[in-house]
């Protein structure tokens, strides 16, 4: 009796297995559903390879890294993940049209492969060609139908996403500090040497200190209030672009150069960040008096070690001078 109950139940068992993998097949087999991941929390790992370029994103211990080197911007990786997880077919392409993309040397062909922690979850092509209805014709692996896919009720061509360029998903935050972290502040501008200070906080009593440049301002009562606020302002900072126009000759031409501004932060765990300011030339002097771009700023950073491009209004709230952060005599 207990044979039939185990063998009676073993064969249910089977069978709605049976019924959820054709289930599975049947719902994958269909248009919307064939380069779609629904859950884009199983995802672990994406690779792109157009001809010979090859990108690797990888999830680890929570963070998306771009070769296993950088950080992954969240807003480029969170774009990435709508794709994959809204895309749907809009129509099937036939006859003569994917051939001829496939051999136009415009077009634009990337292999995709979408990995969970085990197994492969997607294996697709993409075809980016403008003369494409929607700019694009994708297929699965190994399959003869090629289709025009989109995003519903978004204006987003995603084959435009799988990009194989590492420095288009690096991230752009230059330093990232938790409130409180930043125990001090040292601010030198190049022309006029008597605007600048270095601003601290003691961790264990709070106690501020501020001294100025100009030995003649030191003896002015400091507004310690506003010495703290302007502590907290070191939190985020991000640049609009990684720098790679510049020859080693010239980067090293632009690093002998006096700076604008000098900004040095410390952090707890003796953690710094430092960055060097300079004047990007413009590129149409007419609209630029003096031949300097007035909105965006060469900058040398480290810990990286590198040149990036930022904007002025991201660093503006950093550049106080010393009599702003003193209070006035009557």
């Amino acid at each position: 009796m207990k044979r039939t109950i185990v063998l009676t139940l073993s064969f249910a068992g089977v069978l709605l297995l049976l019924a959820l993998y054709l289930v599975y097949r049947q719902r994958a087999a269909q248009p919307g559903e064939q380069f779609r991941i629904r859950d884009t929390q199983k995802i672990r790992r994406i690779s792109f390879r157009r001809d010979t370029a090859r990108l690797e994103l990888r999830r680890q211990d929570g963070t998306w890294r771009v070769n296993g080197r950088w950080q992954v911007r969240p807003r480029a990786m969170k774009v990435l993940q709508k794709v994959l997880a809204t895309m749907e077919v809009r129509s099937p392409l036939s006859g003569e049209l994917p051939q001829r993309v496939m051999e136009d040397t415009a077009s634009i062909h990337t292999e995709v492969r979408v990995y969970g922690a085990f197994l492969l979850l997607k294996h697709f092509e993409v075809y980016l060609n403008e003369k494409i209805p929607g700019g694009n014709m994708m297929r699965l692996k190994g399959k003869k139908e090629w289709y025009i896919v989109r995003v519903p009720g978004e204006e987003i061509n995603p084959a435009a996403l799988f990009v194989t360029d590492p420095w288009y998903w690096r991230d752009l935050t230059l330093f990232r500090f938790l409130p409180g972290e930043v125990i001090a502040v040292e601010i030198k501008y190049g022309a006029d040497k008597s605007n600048g200070f270095r601003a601290g906080r003691d961790t264990l009593t709070d106690r501020v200190s501020f001294v100025p440049a100009d030995p003649s301002l030191r003896g002015y009562p400091v507004d310690t209030a506003r010495v703290r606020k302007f502590l907290s302002y070191f939190q985020v900072l991000e640049c609009d672009a990684w720098d790679r126009s510049l020859s080693a000759a010239q980067q090293d031409s632009i690093l002998r150069q006096t700076p604008l501004y000098e900004v040095d932060v410390t952090a707890r765990d003796d953690r710094h960040f430092r960055m060097r300011i300079y004047p990007l030339p413009a590129r149409d002097t007419s609209a630029a008096p003096g031949g300097k771009d007035p909105d965006v700023a060469r900058a040398w950073v480290e810990p990286q070690k590198e040149m990036v491009l930022i904007k002025y209004y991201r660093i503006d709230p950093f550049l106080f001078t010393a009599d702003d952060l003193l209070l006035k005599l009557p």
